[in-house]
Protein backbone atom coordinates (compact mmCIF):
# COMPACT_ATOMS: atom_id res chain seq x y z
CA UNK A 1 0.00 0.00 0.00
CA UNK A 2 2.61 2.62 1.05
CA UNK A 3 4.68 1.82 -2.32
CA UNK A 4 1.05 2.61 -4.40
CA UNK A 5 1.24 5.72 -2.90
CA UNK A 6 4.41 6.70 -3.45
CA UNK A 7 4.46 5.64 -6.93
CA UNK A 8 0.56 8.25 -7.25
CA UNK A 9 2.95 10.67 -5.66
CA UNK A 10 6.13 10.51 -8.38
CA UNK A 11 3.27 10.31 -11.07
CA UNK A 12 1.30 13.70 -9.89
CA UNK A 13 4.61 15.27 -9.24
CA UNK A 14 5.90 14.53 -12.58
CA UNK A 15 2.75 16.09 -13.84
CA UNK A 16 3.25 19.08 -12.05
CA UNK A 17 6.20 19.72 -13.37
CA UNK A 18 5.07 20.16 -16.55
CA UNK A 19 2.86 22.61 -15.62
CA UNK A 20 4.30 25.51 -14.24
CA UNK A 21 1.07 27.71 -13.58
CA UNK A 22 -0.13 25.26 -11.60
CA UNK A 23 3.54 24.71 -9.36
CA UNK A 24 3.53 27.92 -8.77
CA UNK A 25 -0.10 28.19 -7.27
CA UNK A 26 1.16 25.23 -4.85
CA UNK A 27 4.52 26.83 -3.60
CA UNK A 28 2.54 29.94 -2.82
CA UNK A 29 -0.53 27.84 -1.28
CA UNK A 30 -3.17 29.22 -3.25
CA UNK A 31 -4.84 26.35 -4.85
CA UNK A 32 -7.85 24.35 -4.19
CA UNK A 33 -6.41 20.78 -3.95
CA UNK A 34 -9.81 19.15 -4.34
CA UNK A 35 -10.41 20.93 -7.29
CA UNK A 36 -7.14 20.45 -8.35
CA UNK A 37 -7.16 16.77 -7.92
CA UNK A 38 -10.42 16.24 -9.74
CA UNK A 39 -8.94 17.99 -13.15
CA UNK A 40 -5.38 16.09 -12.57
CA UNK A 41 -7.37 12.59 -12.17
CA UNK A 42 -8.97 13.22 -15.67
CA UNK A 43 -5.45 13.45 -17.30
CA UNK A 44 -4.27 10.80 -15.63
CA UNK A 45 -6.93 8.90 -16.28
CA UNK A 46 -6.58 9.63 -20.02
CA UNK A 47 -2.79 8.08 -19.60
CA UNK A 48 -4.84 4.66 -18.27
CA UNK A 49 -3.60 5.27 -15.00
CA UNK A 50 -6.16 4.42 -11.92
CA UNK A 51 -6.66 5.97 -9.03
CA UNK A 52 -9.34 8.21 -6.98
CA UNK A 53 -9.67 11.90 -6.73
CA UNK A 54 -9.17 11.90 -2.63
CA UNK A 55 -5.34 9.76 -3.59
CA UNK A 56 -4.31 12.63 -5.88
CA UNK A 57 -5.22 15.47 -3.52
CA UNK A 58 -2.68 13.85 -0.81
CA UNK A 59 0.00 13.31 -3.05
CA UNK A 60 -0.43 17.13 -4.45
CA UNK A 61 -0.57 17.78 -0.48
CA UNK A 62 2.64 16.12 -0.12
CA UNK A 63 4.09 17.70 -3.12
CA UNK A 64 3.14 21.34 -2.12
CA UNK A 65 4.93 21.10 1.26
CA UNK A 66 8.04 19.78 -0.29
CA UNK A 67 7.88 22.65 -3.54
CA UNK A 68 7.30 25.45 -0.26
CA UNK A 69 10.17 24.21 1.21
CA UNK A 70 12.55 23.77 -1.98
CA UNK A 71 11.46 27.06 -2.04
CA UNK A 72 12.27 28.79 1.08
CA UNK A 73 15.72 27.05 1.31
CA UNK A 74 16.27 28.22 -2.43
CA UNK A 75 15.23 31.93 -1.87
CA UNK A 76 17.52 32.03 1.42
CA UNK A 77 20.62 30.90 -0.56
CA UNK A 78 19.73 33.47 -3.32
CA UNK A 79 19.17 36.60 -0.67
CA UNK A 80 22.88 35.57 0.64
CA UNK A 81 24.52 35.70 -2.84
CA UNK A 82 22.96 38.52 -3.58
CA UNK A 83 23.12 40.41 -0.17
CA UNK A 84 27.13 39.45 -0.76
CA UNK A 85 27.23 41.14 -4.45
CA UNK A 86 28.91 44.51 -5.44
CA UNK A 87 27.80 46.24 -8.84
CA UNK A 88 29.92 48.00 -11.43
CA UNK A 89 29.14 49.99 -14.20
CA UNK A 90 30.65 50.07 -17.96
CA UNK A 91 29.27 52.68 -20.54
CA UNK A 92 29.51 53.86 -24.06
CA UNK A 93 29.56 50.04 -25.22
CA UNK A 94 28.82 48.64 -28.46
CA UNK A 95 27.51 45.05 -29.31
CA UNK A 96 28.88 43.77 -32.67
CA UNK A 97 28.10 40.03 -33.61
CA UNK A 98 29.77 38.89 -36.86
CA UNK A 99 29.62 35.03 -38.47
CA UNK A 100 32.09 32.32 -36.36
CA UNK A 101 34.33 32.13 -39.54
CA UNK A 102 35.24 35.91 -39.10
CA UNK A 103 36.57 35.56 -36.28
CA UNK A 104 38.28 32.04 -36.57
CA UNK A 105 40.31 33.66 -39.40
CA UNK A 106 41.66 36.90 -37.33
CA UNK A 107 41.67 35.53 -33.95
CA UNK A 108 45.25 37.07 -33.51
CA UNK A 109 44.26 40.84 -34.75
CA UNK A 110 41.51 40.53 -32.23
CA UNK A 111 43.49 39.71 -29.28
CA UNK A 112 45.49 42.69 -30.21
CA UNK A 113 42.36 45.00 -30.04
CA UNK A 114 41.32 43.07 -26.71
CA UNK A 115 44.58 43.59 -24.91
CA UNK A 116 44.30 47.36 -25.29
CA UNK A 117 40.37 47.64 -24.87
CA UNK A 118 38.49 48.83 -21.33
CA UNK A 119 35.76 46.94 -22.11
CA UNK A 120 35.46 43.36 -24.18
CA UNK A 121 33.52 40.53 -23.62
CA UNK A 122 33.34 37.51 -26.61
CA UNK A 123 30.90 35.07 -26.33
CA UNK A 124 30.54 32.13 -29.06
CA UNK A 125 27.18 30.85 -30.76
CA UNK A 126 26.28 28.10 -33.07
CA UNK A 127 26.72 30.14 -35.68
CA UNK A 128 27.99 33.86 -34.68
CA UNK A 129 30.25 35.52 -32.17
CA UNK A 130 29.02 38.37 -30.09
CA UNK A 131 31.62 41.01 -29.01
CA UNK A 132 30.73 43.81 -26.34
CA UNK A 133 33.39 45.96 -26.56
CA UNK A 134 34.17 50.23 -25.41
CA UNK A 135 33.23 52.23 -28.15
CA UNK A 136 36.68 53.43 -28.10
CA UNK A 137 37.69 50.35 -30.48
CA UNK A 138 34.35 49.92 -32.24
CA UNK A 139 35.47 51.07 -36.08
CA UNK A 140 39.03 48.68 -35.60
CA UNK A 141 36.60 45.89 -34.68
CA UNK A 142 34.06 46.77 -37.37
CA UNK A 143 37.22 47.35 -40.19
CA UNK A 144 38.28 43.70 -38.96
CA UNK A 145 35.13 41.89 -39.82
CA UNK A 146 34.15 43.97 -42.05
CA UNK A 147 31.15 42.68 -44.78
CA UNK A 148 31.08 38.96 -42.15
CA UNK A 149 29.01 41.43 -39.41
CA UNK A 150 24.97 40.16 -38.66
CA UNK A 151 24.27 42.86 -36.09
CA UNK A 152 25.64 46.23 -34.73
CA UNK A 153 24.14 47.70 -31.79
CA UNK A 154 25.56 50.97 -30.23
CA UNK A 155 25.06 53.24 -26.52
CA UNK A 156 24.81 50.14 -25.09
CA UNK A 157 25.62 50.29 -20.81
CA UNK A 158 27.17 46.96 -18.74
CA UNK A 159 25.91 46.79 -15.23
CA UNK A 160 28.31 44.06 -14.07
CA UNK A 161 27.63 42.01 -10.45
CA UNK A 162 30.63 40.57 -8.91
CA UNK A 163 28.98 38.08 -6.31
CA UNK A 164 30.66 35.35 -4.17
CA UNK A 165 32.13 31.80 -5.40
CA UNK A 166 28.53 30.37 -3.96
CA UNK A 167 26.94 32.11 -7.18
CA UNK A 168 27.96 29.33 -9.24
CA UNK A 169 26.43 26.13 -7.85
CA UNK A 170 22.93 28.71 -6.50
CA UNK A 171 20.06 27.75 -8.67
CA UNK A 172 17.74 30.91 -9.77
CA UNK A 173 19.85 34.07 -9.33
CA UNK A 174 19.80 35.02 -12.82
CA UNK A 175 16.28 34.40 -12.93
CA UNK A 176 15.58 36.36 -9.41
CA UNK A 177 17.79 39.61 -11.06
CA UNK A 178 16.33 39.49 -14.58
CA UNK A 179 12.24 39.47 -13.55
CA UNK A 180 13.42 42.22 -11.29
CA UNK A 181 14.51 44.13 -14.31
CA UNK A 182 11.80 42.99 -16.82
CA UNK A 183 8.95 43.39 -14.33
CA UNK A 184 10.01 47.08 -13.90
CA UNK A 185 10.06 47.17 -17.83
CA UNK A 186 13.52 46.86 -18.66
CA UNK A 187 14.77 45.37 -21.51
CA UNK A 188 18.05 43.44 -21.60
CA UNK A 189 20.04 43.15 -24.62
CA UNK A 190 23.09 40.66 -23.67
CA UNK A 191 23.53 38.74 -20.43
CA UNK A 192 26.71 37.15 -19.80
CA UNK A 193 28.15 35.29 -17.10
CA UNK A 194 32.10 34.69 -16.40
CA UNK A 195 32.52 32.91 -13.11
CA UNK A 196 31.88 34.77 -10.32
CA UNK A 197 30.45 38.51 -12.57
CA UNK A 198 27.31 38.31 -14.20
CA UNK A 199 27.02 41.20 -16.61
CA UNK A 200 23.70 42.60 -18.16
CA UNK A 201 24.03 44.45 -21.16
CA UNK A 202 21.53 47.22 -21.88
CA UNK A 203 20.47 50.76 -23.79
CA UNK A 204 22.37 53.57 -22.46
CA UNK A 205 18.92 55.52 -21.83
CA UNK A 206 17.38 52.62 -19.14
CA UNK A 207 20.66 52.04 -17.86
CA UNK A 208 20.41 54.76 -15.17
CA UNK A 209 16.69 53.05 -14.08
CA UNK A 210 18.21 49.37 -14.58
CA UNK A 211 21.26 50.45 -12.18
CA UNK A 212 18.55 51.67 -9.38
CA UNK A 213 16.63 48.46 -9.22
CA UNK A 214 19.54 46.22 -8.81
CA UNK A 215 21.17 48.93 -6.00
CA UNK A 216 18.22 48.72 -4.20
CA UNK A 217 17.98 44.47 -4.53
CA UNK A 218 21.36 44.39 -2.97
CA UNK A 219 20.72 46.68 -0.46
CA UNK A 220 17.12 45.30 0.37
CA UNK A 221 19.13 41.55 0.73
CA UNK A 222 21.54 42.65 3.38
CA UNK A 223 19.10 44.48 5.49
CA UNK A 224 16.78 40.97 5.42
Amino acid sequence: MQKDKQSITKVVKDLVITKPAIRECMILDVVNYSALARLLLEELEGKGIKTTAGAVKMALIRIGEELRGERRFFEKQIKDVIARTVIGLQSDLTVVTAEKGALLNRIEKLSKVMEKARFFQLTQGVETFTIVISSEEKEEIIKLLKERIVDLTEEQTAIILISPEEIIETPGIVAFVTSALSSNGVNITQVISCHKDTIFVLDREVAPKAYQILEELILKMRKA
